[in-house]
């Protein structure tokens, strides 16, 4: 299958979910960042036109996932410290975070809430484990999922849907979407990081990350997408041990090709999950 026939498939499996347009401040920051001397005063000046989202990237930027000893006073000083791309991670945050609202009755409150603290051991798990860069593991596990609020605005059984798929020990998760809803969130997920212009490893990411198969080789899946799999899904076993006592059923499925992928025994992840216990207190 060629890369046109496949991604018009893709398209198809949308199934009339609705993929929100990207922001025009979002176009404009990717021009301005696309320029071979990207003007740093031109960026900051372009996040502060928007006076709230420029109090929500400083507030993120202050948070203790980009703690850098010292608290940013002003757009400019985040720039300076983060740099340019990274900024541009945090208002794709804000702007997606605005985008998916849910209704009234559908509160998101708890999904930003899970999504956030994935993010903020996937960046400690990509540090220690030196697979991939910890900014963009946390970028990774904050929007890996973000196909779901989507997927909840189009089907009014999505939960039990997910229910079902994270009960599914044997089957793979997306194929129990595919069954019940006629699409899934990681295919969701991968239209909307296009649309909104996040970098193609996590795109890639996206589309593949229940997949578990392409932690084995190389493949058509670069190394970042498949360390950022590896990361957040070891991440999200983590915290549902941590947060439950229950282990997350989709690491008992991925934990084989992971391991290897970390090069590391099953053992050593053993121990490595028992002190990111303890780092998360």
């Amino acid at each position: 299958m060629n890369a046109v026939t496949e991604e018009q498939q893709l398209v198809h499996m949308l199934n009339g979910v609705d993929i929100p347009p990207c922001p025009a401040v979002l176009i404009e920051l990717e021009v301005e960042l696309n320029k071979d001397n990207a003007d740093q005063r031109d960026i900051a000046m372009l996040i502060s036109k928007d006076v709230a989202l420029a109090g929500h990237v400083m507030q993120i930027a202050n948070s203790p996932a980009f703690s850098t000893g010292q608290q940013f006073g002003s757009i400019m000083q985040a720039i300076n410290v983060l740099g340019n791309r990274q900024l541009f991670n945090l208002v794709v945050s804000q702007l997606l975070k605005l985008a998916l609202a849910g209704d009234p009755e559908v509160p998101m409150d708890r999904f930003w809430e899970s999504s956030a603290q994935t993010a903020r051991l996937s960046a400690e798990l990509a540090k220690r484990l030196r697979c991939v860069r910890p900014d963009v593991a946390y970028t990774f596990g904050l929007f890996h999922d973000c196909g779901i609020p989507l997927l909840m605005k189009r089907f009014a059984n999505t939960k039990e849907v997910l229910a079902a798929a994270n009960m599914a020990e044997e089957r793979k998760f997306t194929d129990v979407e595919d069954e019940l809803l006629g699409t899934n969130h990681s295919v969701v997920g991968y239209f909307l990081a296009r649309r909104w212009r996040l970098p193609g490893y996590i795109s890639e990411a996206m589309l593949h990350h229940h997949d578990y198969s392409v932690l084995n080789g190389p493949g058509n899946v670069s190394d970042t997408a498949r360390a950022l799999i590896a990361v957040c899904t070891l991440a999200e076993h983590i915290i549902r041990l941590h947060n439950n006592g229950d282990g997350e059923h989709e690491w008992h499925k991925a934990a084989p090709a992971a391991c290897q992928f970390f090069n590391l025994s099953l053992g050593a992840v053993d121990d490595l999950i028992e002190d990111m216990r303890d780092w998360l207190g």
